[in-house]
C-alpha cells in the first residue's frame, strides 16, 4: 500500500471515530450551511457479476484552503452481505471514477486523470485504467489526447468499449496560445466518439468513423455489435431530444439498422441478444416510458405506459424475460420487477428515497445494490438479496421478505444534527379534484396545532419531483430550514413526475396556471390544519422552482419573502438564450416564441412584475448556460425600479449547478438569513 493511500485510510477511519465519539457525548445541534457543503456524496454503484462485492465512488468534502480545486473522488469496495466494512480501493491525488467490474470479477476498470501533471486542474483528461481486485497498481490502458467519458466491458471480458471526447487539434492549441480564443457557435464540434479496446493486445480503435455524438452504448452478447445512442451534434438540444438508437458493427463501424428515433435514454441489450430496452418519449416529448424492441428490427412495444409513476432507470435480469426498474411513485422511489412480455410488475422491497437512479444488479438477478438516503442521513450504499426458496421460521411460519442491508455510513456526523421529520402529504385540487402529493418537513420540536413560519420550496424541471428521504444540499434546503425552526412544504404539482406521463404533461401550455393553483391549494390545506402561519409564508426554488417563485410573487402578495434561484423570469428572452433551445419550450408551448409572443408573455413573471410587493433575494451563477444570468438581472432591476426590497447575488464561475464549497456555503447562509429577516422578526 502506498503512503498516500495509507494517509487517506487513516484520515477516513479517524474521522469516523471522532464523529462517533461526538455523537455519543454531545447534544444534537441545528444544521448549518457548512454541514451540507461538507457531506460526502455517493455515486456510480456497481456490483460484481457474482453479487458478492459492490464498488462505488465517494466524493470527499472540498478543501477550504483550495476553494476552486475539484473535490477528490475515490473508489471504495464493500462486501454485498455487509460482512466487512467498506474499504478504499482506488485513491490518488487526482480523480478516480466509473468503476466497472470485469465479468469474472478479477479486475476493475476505471477512469482516472492520475496521469495528468500535478497541479493542472483545468486541463485534466480521464483515461482508462485497470486494477486487479486482489491488489496491485493501476495499469493505464489508454493514452488518448481527448478525455474518456464512459466505459463498459464486453460480456466475455475480452474488450472494453468507451467514449472519448475529441481533443483540440494542434492548430487550435496554437491559436489559443496566441490569444485567438473566439467561439465559432455551432461549428467545430467536439464529438464523443465510440472506441473499443482489445485487452489481449492493449489496443484501442475508433468504431464509428462518421461525425456522430455518442451518449450511451451497450454490447451485443457475442461482442460483434453494439447498441448506441447517437445524435447529429453534441448540442444539448440534439442530445436530449433528437437522439436515436442504432445498431453498429464493431469491426467496421457500419450502422446496420436504426431501432428508434424517439429516444429518451440509453439502450440495454438483453442477455440473450434478442431484445433491446430503452425509453421513448411521450407524444409531446415531455415525459417518457419504457419500451422493448426486437434487436433485429421492428416496432417498439411500450411497458408500464399506464403506470401511475415514472421509470428512472432499468437493467435486464439474466433470464432476458424480466427487467428491474427503479421508479418514482408519488414521493417514493422503489424497485419493480417488470415482465418484458406482458408488462406486469411486482414490487421489490428495497425502497431508495433518492432524487435520481443509482443501482446495479448481479448477473443472476439475486442481489441488488443501490443508494438510499433517509430523512436522518445522506445517501449510503444498501443491498437487497432476493429470497429464492421458501424458508421458514423456527415455528414453521413462512419468512417475510428480506430486509435491505445498510453497507456504509459515509456521513456519521449526521448523528449530531437536529433534523426535521419528513413525511408524504396529500391534498386535492380545488379546481378539478386532482389528487396531489408532496413532502412536509417539520422542525425537530414541532407541536401539532401550533402554527409555524412556513416556506414553500418548488422543485426544478418542471418534470421532476420531491421525494420522502434525505433533503439537504446546496440545492435542497428543506432540512436546513426545518432544523432552524421552519415548516417546509415541498409540493409536486401537475407537471411533476411520479403520477404517470399524462400528469407530467398536465402543465403543457400552462406554466403558472394549474401548477401554481395546485401549490396554493396545498398552502391553504396546511393553513387549514393550523400548521402554516398565513402571516409568515415564504417561497423559493431553483430553475423551474425559481420560475414558479418569481411567478407566485407577481400573482399574489401572500408571501412575505422569496428566494428566486436561477429563475426563468421571461420566457421569450429565455428561449433565445438558453443552451436547450429550441426544443425545450416548444414541447411545452406548442410553437416557437416569436410565433406566439403573447402566450409566452402571459406566462412570464416580468409581464406582471408591477404586482410584486414581496421582498425577493435573487441568486444566480454567472456562467449559467441553462438559465442565463440575464433572467435574474431582468427581475432584480425591475424590482429596484418599483421600489420593492430586493437583493441580487451572482457567483463567478458557477453554472446552473453550483460546485464550489464557498459559494454553496454563502448561498445557504444568505437564504437562511433572508427568510429569518422577513419571517421571524
Amino acid at each position: 500500500m502506498n503512503l498516500g493511500l495509507k494517509k487517506v485510510l487513516g484520515l477516513a477511519s479517524g474521522f469516523c471515530l471522532m464523529i462517533g465519539s461526538l455523537a455519543l457525548g454531545q447534544e444534537k445541534r441545528a444544521l448549518r450551511p457548512e454541514d451540507l457543503a461538507d457531506i460526502r456524496s455517493l455515486s456510480n454503484i456497481q456490483i460484481s457479476a457474482d453479487g458478492r462485492r459492490v464498488a462505488f465512488v465517494v466524493t470527499e468534502p472540498a478543501d477550504p484552503a483550495k476553494p476552486q480545486k475539484p473535490r477528490d473522488t475515490n473508489i471504495w469496495v464493500v462486501p454485498a452481505d455487509g460482512s466487512e466494512s467498506a474499504r478504499l480501493f482506488a485513491a490518488s491525488p487526482k480523480s478516480d471514477t466509473h468503476p466497472r467490474w470485469s465479468p469474472d470479477g478479477r479486475y476493475l476498470a476505471l477512469l482516472s486523470d492520475r496521469g495528468e501533471p500535478a497541479g493542472d486542474e483545468k486541463e485534466t483528461k480521464n483515461q482508462v485504467y485497470l486494477m486487479r481486485t486482489d491488489g496491485g497498481e493501476a495499469e493505464q490502458l489508454t493514452n488518448l489526447k481527448g478525455s474518456v467519458e464512459d466505459l463498459r466491458w464486453s460480456r466475455d471480458g475480452k474488450m472494453i468499449a468507451f467514449t472519448a471526447r475529441d481533443p483540440e487539434t494542434d492548430a487550435e492549441q496554437k491559436k489559443h496560445k496566441e490569444g485567438y480564443d473566439e467561439n465559432f457557435v455551432d461549428h467545430l464540434y467536439k464529438f464523443a466518439r465510440l472506441w473499443v479496446l482489445t485487452l489481449a493486445e492493449r489496443k484501442a480503435e475508433q468504431v464509428i468513423k462518421q461525425d456522430l455524438h455518442v451518449s450511451g452504448f451497450d454490447w451485443f452478447p457475442d461482442g460483434a455489435e453494439l447498441a448506441v445512442r447517437v445524435s447529429s451534434t453534441p448540442r444539448n438540444d440534439d442530445v436530449y431530444w433528437h437522439a436515436r438508437v442504432v445498431v453498429v458493427r464493431r469491426l467496421t463501424g457500419e450502422i446496420v439498422r436504426t431501432l428508434s428515433e424517439n429516444v429518451a435514454g440509453d439502450a440495454r441489450w438483453s442477455p440473450d441478444g434478442q431484445t433491446i430496452a430503452f425509453e421513448e418519449y411521450s407524444p409531446n416529448r415531455i415525459a417518457s416510458w419504457l419500451v422493448v424492441a426486437p434487436a433485429a428490427g421492428g416496432p417498439a412495444r411500450p411497458l408500464l405506459k399506464d403506470y401511475a409513476g415514472t421509470v428512472r432507470d432499468f437493467e435486464w435480469e439474466a433470464d432476458s424475460k424480466h427487467l428491474v426498474a427503479e421508479v418514482n411513485e408519488r414521493t417514493r422511489d422503489k424497485f419493480l420487477r417488470v415482465d418484458s412480455g406482458d408488462g406486469s410488475a411486482t414490487e421489490i422491497p428495497a425502497e431508495t428515497a433518492l432524487a435520481g437512479a443509482d443501482f446495479a444488479i448481479s448477473q443472476d438477478g439475486r442481489v441488488l445494490a443501490y443508494a438510499r438516503g433517509n430523512e436522518d442521513h445522506p445517501p449510503d450504499v444498501f443491498s437487497w438479496f432476493r429470497q429464492e426458496s421458501p424458508q421458514s421460521t423456527p415455528t414453521g411460519e413462512p419468512m417475510g421478505p428480506r430486509l435491505p442491508r445498510r453497507l456504509t455510513d459515509l456521513n456519521p456526523q449526521s448523528k449530531t444534527w437536529r433534523l426535521g421529520a419528513v413525511k408524504e402529504i396529500s391534498w386535492k385540487s380545488k379546481r378539478d379534484g386532482t389528487a396531489l402529493y408532496g413532502v412536509l418537513v417539520t422542525p425537530p420540536d414541532f407541536k401539532p396545532a401550533q402554527t409555524y413560519p412556513t416556506i414553500v420550496e418548488v422543485h426544478g424541471g418542471p418534470e421532476w419531483a420531491w421525494w420522502s428521504g434525505w433533503l439537504g444540499s446546496w440545492h435542497e434546503w428543506a432540512q436546513l430550514l426545518a432544523s432552524n425552526g421552519y415548516v417546509v412544504f415541498l409540493p409536486n404539482p401537475r407537471g411533476s413526475t411520479g403520477q404517470g406521463w399524462k400528469f407530467a404533461e398536465a402543465n403543457r401550455d400552462d406554466w403558472g396556471g394549474g401548477d401554481f393553483r395546485d401549490i396554493m391549494d396545498g398552502v391553504d390545506d396546511l393553513i387549514g390544519q393550523k400548521i402554516a402561519d398565513p402571516n409568515r409564508l415564504g417561497i423559493g426554488g431553483w430553475s423551474y422552482g425559481g420560475f414558479m417563485t418569481s411567478w407566485a410573487v407577481t400573482q399574489t402578495n401572500r408571501f412575505q419573502a422569496a428566494v428566486v434561484g436561477a429563475a426563468v423570469t421571461n420566457l421569450f428572452s429565455f428561449d433565445g438564450t438558453t443552451d436547450i433551445t429550441p426544443t425545450f419550450l416548444r414541447n411545452y408551448f406548442l410553437d416557437l416564441p416569436f410565433a406566439r409572443r403573447a402566450d409566452y408573455d402571459n406566462h412570464s413573471a416580468m409581464t406582471f412584475l408591477k404586482n410584486c410587493k414581496t421582498p425577493s433575494l435573487i441568486l444566480h451563477g454567472e456562467s449559467d448556460e441553462r438559465v442565463p444570468t440575464s433572467q435574474g438581472w431582468e427581475f432584480y432591476n425591475g424590482l429596484r425600479m418599483l421600489g420593492v426590497p430586493a437583493e441580487m447575488v451572482t457567483y463567478p464561475r458557477e453554472h446552473h449547478g453550483f460546485r464550489e464549497r464557498a459559494h454553496q456555503v454563502e448561498l445557504l447562509t444568505r437564504l437562511l438569513a433572508w427568510y429569518d429577516k422577513y419571517l421571524k422578526q
